[in-house]
Order: structure tokens, then C-alpha cells, then sequence
């Protein structure tokens, strides 16, 4: 689990959001999973009783707007979700008991993820919700919620604070998938072929190769967002490794072929000379039938010949 922070102003158009309402109108699907020190459970009402708390206060960004995360694939029920959310308010500083909290979750992306909106102010006046630090404070809050509820931890490179805005997260996931299907595909044996095939599938990319042509760099973008090749679990070396290895794959084919295709090749020929040597063999046969049968007419010829009077001058 990730989660990824920021802050605002106003609470109207960020509870809208939540609700997966944009401008008026149903944007997404979207669940209102529960709600603290609020009696509105519309975004409009819940964003008024929030303001009236905040103005109360001289915080000029009363939102704190969080949002959950977790791994492609992981099954969260409802009640872990609702028990992460606040875990997370508590272990962050504002107690769902003294803060007002409005927890939606979404249903637009192929991973589990909720929002959480947060009144920094609280609603017995006290001081307003720290923000100092708060990429590190997720971090550590996060890892310590995974281990309490027993949910799938994260691999060790992405317990960081390079990045974690889920819409990074999805587009990382998709140039991974996708990096991974072209690679797999042993007709891609060249960059410029992986390039073009990524391409097709919108993703684009570049590659750095050194002075002697060795891949020693990668990066990719995708859907306006750049990734670099170490952030999707495949370095410049794997990827000339793996496309040397579809290459050799390409020529054992290739060999594999034309052995065969030399082996049918004089299989024919053979059988061509065969068919040659069986006609050759019956036209001799043919030929050698041919003298017995003027033997055998030849008596007849001759016994003719025998009874036809010779004509002569009777001399």
C-alpha cells in the first residue's frame, strides 16, 4: 500500500471529486465508504460543514486529501479498507474522533484505492493538522498498516519517496506489462523493432547506447508521463540481453529451417530420380519386349515366303 498527499483550499470541488462528480455531472464510479463528525452525506453539504469548522481557523489550506493504494491483483475488503483509512487518520494526527473525514472509494483503475479528505482544522478548535514531511510520514505509515493488517507489501524499491502519485503508479504498471509482452515476443530483436512495436501500443520511448553500440540507458513515456526503465524492473542491460537472446532464438530457428528445407529439398530430388530411374527402367523393359516379338513373326514370314512361286523368265 501507497499513499500519495496533497493540500487545498477548498473542499467543494475536492469531496466533488471524490464523489466522481465533475461539474455537476457523474464522472466515475465512486462509493461513499463512511464519514466522521458529519451529518451531510451529499459532497456539497459534507463540503459546507467542513468550511464552517475551517473557518473558524487562520489555515489557509484546511483539505489535506489523501489517497490509498494498493497492488494490481490485491483483493482489500470493504472492512480493511474502512480499518486502513483509519489507521491511517490516527497514525498521521488527526483523529477521526476529532476530525471531520469523508472516505470514498474508486472504481476507475484496475488496483483497489480509496480517498480520504481530511479537515486539517479539528472540530475542538485545537491546532491545525501538521503537514510538515508528510511524503515521509505516508511512507512510514503505510508500511506500518501493511504489517498490521497482514496485507502485501510492496517490493523494497518502491518503499521510497521518488514517487507515489497513483496515476504514476497505473502508468508504470501498464509501460511494465507492456515492456514485458514486446521483450517476450522472439521476432523483436533489434531497439529500433521494440520501439516501434511499444509504439503501436502508445507507448514511446529512447534508448542510449555507448561508443562501442552497447544499450547502457532507457527510458519511456506514456500517457504524458515519463518512466525510466529502472522504475518498470527492466534495466538497459536486460532488455540488450534479452533482445541477443531473441536473436540467437531467430537464427536457431532460421538454421532449424533450412534444415529441413534442405533435407525435403533432397528428399524430392531423390524421389525425382527414382520416378527418372522406374520410367527409364520400363522403357528399356518396353525396348528388350520388342526383338522377341520379330522372332516370333518371323516363322510365319518365312512359311509365306516359302509358299508364294518365284516369278522369273521361266528360262
Amino acid at each position: 500500500m501507497i499513499a500519495k498527499t496533497t493540500t487545498g483550499k477548498s473542499f467543494g470541488p475536492a469531496l466533488e471529486y471524490g464523489a466522481g462528480l465533475k461539474e455537476g455531472k457523474e464522472n466515475k464510479p465512486a462509493q461513499l465508504l463512511g464519514a466522521s463528525n458529519l451529518g451531510a452525506r451529499d459532497p456539497q453539504g459534507m463540503a459546507a460543514e467542513m468550511m464552517a469548522v475551517a473557518d473558524s481557523s487562520r489555515c489557509q489550506r484546511p483539505v489535506w486529501h489523501t489517497s490509498l493504494n494498493w497492488p494490481k491483483g490485491e483483493e482489500v475488503k470493504k472492512e480493511q479498507l474502512l480499518r486502513a483509512a483509519s489507521e491511517y487518520c490516527r497514525q498521521i494526527g488527526a483523529d477521526p474522533t476529532r476530525h471531520q473525514v469523508a472516505i470514498y472509494q474508486h472504481h476507475d483503475r484496475p488496483h483497489t484505492h480509496i480517498h480520504i479528505y481530511i479537515n486539517r482544522v479539528p472540530v475542538d478548535g485545537g491546532p491545525a493538522l501538521d503537514t510538515s514531511h508528510n511524503y515521509a510520514r505516508n511512507v512510514k505509515v503505510c508500511q506500518a498498516i501493511t504489517e498490521q493488517l497482514g496485507m502485501r507489501k510492496l517490493p523494497e524499491q518502491r518503499q521510497s519517496l521518488n514517487d507515489h502519485n497513483p496515476h504514476k503508479q497505473s502508468v508504470r504498471e501498464y509501460v511494465q506489462e507492456t515492456l514485458k509482452t514486446t521483450l517476450k515476443n522472439p521476432q523483436t530483436t533489434t531497439v529500433e523493432q521494440l520501439g516501434e512495436r511499444l509504439r503501436e501500443r502508445g507507448v514511446e520511448s529512447q534508448f542510449k547506447h555507448d561508443s562501442k553500440g552497447i544499450l547502457v540507458g532507457c527510458s519511456f513515456r506514456y500517457d504524458e508521463t515519463a518512466i525510466k526503465g529502472t522504475e518498470v524492473g527492466h534495466k538497459a542491460k536486460q532488455i540488450g540481453e534479452q533482445l541477443s537472446v531473441n536473436q540467437q532464438e531467430q537464427n536457431q530457428s532460421q538454421t532449424a529451417w533450412n534444415a529441413l528445407f534442405s533435407g525435403y529439398t533432397a528428399a524430392r530430388e531423390k524421389e525425382r530420380w527414382n520416378e527418372l530411374l522406374t520410367g527409364y527402367q520400363q522403357t528399356k523393359g518396353e525396348e528388350m519386349k520388342q526383338p522377341k516379338a520379330q522372332q516370333e513373326k518371323r516363322p510365319e514370314i518365312e512359311e509365306k515366303q516359302q509358299k508364294t512361286p518365284k516369278r522369273g523368265l521361266g528360262l
